[in-house]
């Protein structure tokens, strides 16, 4: 008998590879991605314009180059010489004074007032006087209580001794141009300006081998020659 054989199929054992598939990226990574690109594009042309300018004008960059160290050393120096002069300085000015002074005390007055040679002061108009009396009658008629008025004539002199205190309340006008000559160094703003010098000296100290210091500071102030 003849074998029968069936025709099977034979099973395709080679699978296929599944196909790669990319995230679409969020519109901000996006908007990162092109910022970024867009200033580096922008930083390497404005290099190559500097670098253009220097290549142009290479001899006035050699020339800055070369001034340098002078321009620094002549600063640094005239820096120092302007927080030395500013430990030394004084405050001279003229102060105007224009104001009043009140006055006020108590004056105390206990001696004899010598108006004449007889120590003694003379009325210049009449003074009236009334004080109360008692008027006793002789021979036993009675006491009566009467008030007397008299008045005191101009001229009459009379003794005086003072004991006593006066109070004075015044004003002093007082006008006059007052000089003023104050060292900084004794006032509160000394000691900053001594750690202004400290600060210097440690910022100047480390460079200033390396630079050619005048010998004398420039001085800022006064017009160029």
């Amino acid at each position: 008998m003849a074998a029968e054989t069936s025709a099977r199929p034979m099973a395709d054992t080679t699978e296929s590879a599944p196909a790669l598939t990319y995230a679409p990226l969020p519109p901000l990574y996006k908007a990162m991605i092109w910022t970024s690109f867009l200033i580096n594009a922008v930083l390497i042309v404005v290099v190559g314009v500097l670098v253009g300018i220097l290549l142009l004008n290479r001899n006035q960059v050699a020339g800055l180059s070369e001034l340098g160290p002078t321009f620094a050393a002549n600063n640094v120096a005239e820096l120092q010489d302007v927080v030395v002069k500013l430990q030394d300085s004084t405050i001279i000015y003229t102060v105007p004074l224009d104001t009043s002074l009140p006055v006020e005390l108590d004056v105390p007055i206990n001696r004899d007032t010598i108006m004449t040679p007889r120590n003694v002061v003379q009325l210049t108009e009449p003074v009236p006087l009334q004080a109360p009396a008692q008027i006793t009658f002789p021979g036993g008629g009675g006491n009566l209580n009467a008030t007397v008025n008299i008045e005191l004539p101009v001229g009459l002199e009379l003794p005086v001794d003072l004991n006593m205190d006066v109070k004075l309340i015044t004003a002093i006008p007082i006008q006059l141009d007052v000089p003023v000559n104050i060292p900084l160094a004794e006032t509160e703003l000394g000691p900053q300006f001594l750690r202004l010098g400290n600060i210097v000296d440690r910022l100047v100290t480390p460079i200033a081998p390396l630079l050619p210091m005048p010998a004398t500071p420039p001085d800022s102030s006064q017009p160029n020659p």
